[in-house]
């Protein structure tokens, strides 16, 4: 599994432990699911945790998944944070052109 190519976040079992502040997690896990929040890409995972390798966080987040504290989905063009990969200017210009069509519509009925 490739770690920067995801997105984590924290399961129910993975909040229920961190607001319980578990000790049954190691406390480099502990740094991981608190840099994880409600969800973060793996480079923001990886930002935040860079006195470890990328080796280490790679193995406790697969731990984390093992034990039902985390899950994680890959990246998709629909996750594109820079919004270009699924940016499609015709569709946009058809629903400018509806918007345009019911806004004229509504002043007519207005204007009645």
């Amino acid at each position: 599994m490739a770690m920067l190519d995801r997105i984590y976040r924290r399961t129910w079992a993975g909040q229920r432990a961190w607001n319980a502040q578990a000790r049954k997690v190691s406390p480099e896990c502990w740094n991981v699911l608190g840099s994880i929040g409600s969800g973060a890409h793996a480079v923001v995972v990886r930002a935040s945790l860079q006195s470890y390798s990328e080796e280490n966080i790679q193995e406790w987040l697969i731990q984390l998944e093992q034990i039902g504290l985390v899950e994680s989905v890959p990246v998709l063009d629909e996750n594109d944070l820079d919004f270009t990969g699924n940016f499609h200017l015709a569709r946009i210009r058809a629903e400018l052109e509806k918007l345009r069509e019911k806004s004229e519509h509504i002043a007519q009925l207005l204007a009645r």
